[in-house]
């Protein structure tokens, strides 16, 4: 009684019109959806291949050194940068963070792209947010502070965007939808004034990041 019911299984298998048919073209894997007796199922054997996953840009940062600096020369400067965080409602030591990363506390320091002063401002930067003279090291204080602020509104708060922002400009990361650019000297950049800042404050800049979902749980089907 068994083998005869196996052996109708396997006759009713082989003439199956699931199986008759065929296999399906390659470039036409949602066929098998539309067709008589199949609903919705799908042929998953049929689906080309996933493509690759996109690299994360702008989630991650270079593992760095913390930044020094000469103790004394930062001295000269501390009242001045919290005069200027208390004015426009900054952190201090974020500005130290980036006066460290910068210049290094040198007020009369010029990259080799022209920017200049305690908080590197690029002419155009300065011109912006009014500094005279970049050299000034309370103008220059007073432009970098007004361009952080500005920098935080502009990206909500996000403040690993606002460093980047800082160095390679708003544009840049309004360009790679509001991450980080993918420039290694922004990347390393960001690096180097978070650790700075946490090696002063004792704690990160930028808290780990939450998980962007939450789980709802469904109601238990006998209330107690």
């Amino acid at each position: 009684m068994t083998n005869r019911l196996l052996l109708t299984i396997v006759l009713l298998l082989a003439t199956s019109p699931v199986l008759a048919l065929g296999p399906l073209p390659a470039d036409d894997f949602l066929a098998d959806a539309v067709r008589p007796g199949l609903g919705a199922t799908l042929s998953f054997d049929a689906l080309p291949e996933p493509p690759p996953a996109p690299e994360s840009r702008g989630d991650t940062v270079p593992a760095v050194k913390t930044p020094t600096y000469n103790r004394q020369q930062a001295a000269l400067f501390n009242k001045l940068i919290n005069q200027v965080a208390r004015e426009h409602k900054l952190d201090p030591q974020l500005l130290h963070a980036i006066v460290t990363v910068e210049s290094g506390y040198n007020p009369v320091a010029t990259s080799p792209k022209g920017a200049q002063g305690l908080m590197q401002l690029m002419p155009d930067t300065a011109a912006r947010f009014g500094v005279r003279n970049p050299a000034d090291p309370l103008q220059s204080l007073r432009g970098g502070a007004r361009y952080l602020r500005f920098l935080q509104g502009h990206f909500k708060q996000d403040m690993t965007l606002v460093i980047a922002a800082y160095n390679a400009g708003e544009g840049a990361v309004g360009k790679y939808r509001n991450t980080i650019p993918p420039y290694r000297e922004t990347r390393e950049y960001v690096a180097k004034v978070l650790a700075s800042y946490e090696s002063r404050a004792g704690q990160p800049l930028v808290p780990s990041r939450q998980p962007r979902f939450q789980l709802i749980l469904p109601p238990p089907l006998f209330p107690l």
